[in-house]
């Protein structure tokens, strides 16, 4: 606590910054002499790597550099406006940290891919009429980084959430990148939610797990867990994205196709419900996307989505946890019924099979039937199969069957 208590002093008393880059920001400046308590710490990580390579170099250690971290910006923060220029306070932070070198700038030595005794760029924003802070503290191949909440309460922003990863052992450690922090508007009852969307850190290729985590509000902004969902899944940019409601959250992502190399966009969808959040449809955008989804989930999850139990059978025939072959044929349109779509596969170079699907309204999909043969009313060519509904940015669930976005 002496460490902790002697980094928020020393930080403090930096030097000011030019008016003219913060504008109406409390000061801000350092030299590497104002931030000498934290390095000792951060040395101290780099140091112990061999020791600790299960948890990347984590240790106990890591969550006194996080709180001092969190607690210098919040010093900052707290004397700050109600309308600050969160980019601005953030370049402020980052002159701070990268004068007292304590961001990894040099490309040509091993920092960059073991970031280890080193901090990273400080990331605050508006979401709504709250700020959220986001920062960053090294490990080997990544970062770990802690998410934080602050309202503006009796004339300035206090903390009244936060998220970050503290359980250092091979087994538990889960350091987090931080994507987005969302936050809802209020339903009934002035009750929100706020969630993470994020990605597993550290050098671990092209997929990796990625996950939502999710905590309930309550009026006072009191905040308790709902959600702890992961996926693995392509690590693009971003690697997930998601739209938020006081009682329900959609997230949506990039993850393993039919062939080998392609991918497909995957959406999932939580609602909260008596204090914990149920997945529930959409988890697909189109009828060959719901397909590879049927056939790759367990059949306690497919069950759910199959018109009979008599489909376990044929499921249990293809099902893989990661179905490799292809699209074989396009998807068309049944005759028989405006929401009946015809998909057909073929597995691991296998004979041709075709799925009769139902898609409704809200892009329920439903599994009807599976044949060696093509169903003979399933002949119309329709473009909609094609284009991958816009979850994120239009109210679709309450859409036509196969409606265009």
């Amino acid at each position: 606590m002496k460490t902790l208590a002697a980094l928020i002093v020393a930080l403090s008393l930096a030097p000011p910054c030019t008016a003219q880059s913060l504008g109406s920001l409390p000061s801000l400046g350092a030299s590497p002499a104002a931030l000498v308590t934290l390095r000792p710490m951060l040395q101290q990580l780099r140091n112990g790597f061999d020791a600790h390579r299960d948890t990347l170099g984590a240790t106990e250690a890591l969550t006194t550099v996080k709180h001092g971290l969190r607690d210098w910006v919040e010093s900052q923060l707290m004397v700050a406006p109600q309308s600050v220029d969160t980019r601005a306070f953030a370049e402020a932070m980052h002159v701070v940290l990268r004068d007292g070198q304590f961001l990894c700038l040099d490309m040509t030595g091993d920092c960059p891919t073991n970031p280890l005794g080193y901090v990273d760029e400080v990331r605050v924003n508006h979401a709504g009429e709250f700020i959220t802070v986001v920062t960053a503290v090294g490990i080997n191949c990544g970062y770990d980084e802690s998410a934080y909440a602050y309202a503006w309460r009796d004339g300035r922003w206090q903390r009244f959430w936060g998220s970050e990863q503290n359980s250092y052992t091979k087994e538990s450690y889960r350091p987090q990148q931080v994507n987005d922090v969302l936050i809802s508007a209020p339903g009934a009852g002035g009750r929100r939610l706020l969630a993470t969307l994020g990605a597993q850190s550290g050098c671990l290729g092209g997929f990796k797990d990625l996950y939502a985590r999710a905590w309930r509000l309550d009026a006072a902004l009191g905040s308790t867990r709902v959600l702890d969902w992961s996926a693995y899944a392509d690590d693009g940019y971003p690697a997930i994205q998601g739209r938020i409601r006081s009682d329900d959250l959609l997230v949506q992502y990039t993850t393993g196709g039919l062939a080998d190399g392609e991918t497909h966009t995957a959406v999932r969808h939580f609602e909260v419900r008596n204090g914990v959040a149920v997945q529930t449809d959409p988890i697909a955008g189109r009828p060959h996307d719901f397909v590879l989804e049927w056939l790759s989930e367990p059949w306690e999850e497919s069950r759910t989505h199959a018109a009979s139990d008599a489909l376990q059978e044929p499921y249990t025939a293809l099902h893989l946890e990661h179905p490799y072959g292809d699209f074989a044929e396009r998807t068309r349109r049944c005759t028989a019924g405006t929401d009946l779509w015809q998909v057909a596969t073929r597995i691991l170079d296998g004979p041709l099979r075709y799925y009769r699907v139902r898609w409704e309204p809200g892009f329920h999909f439903t599994m009807l039937d599976i044949s060696d043969k093509p169903f003979q009313d399933c002949t119309v060519e329709d473009p909609r199969s094609e284009v991958y509904p816009p979850f994120l940015t239009r109210d679709l669930l309450a859409a036509p069957a196969g409606a265009a976005p």
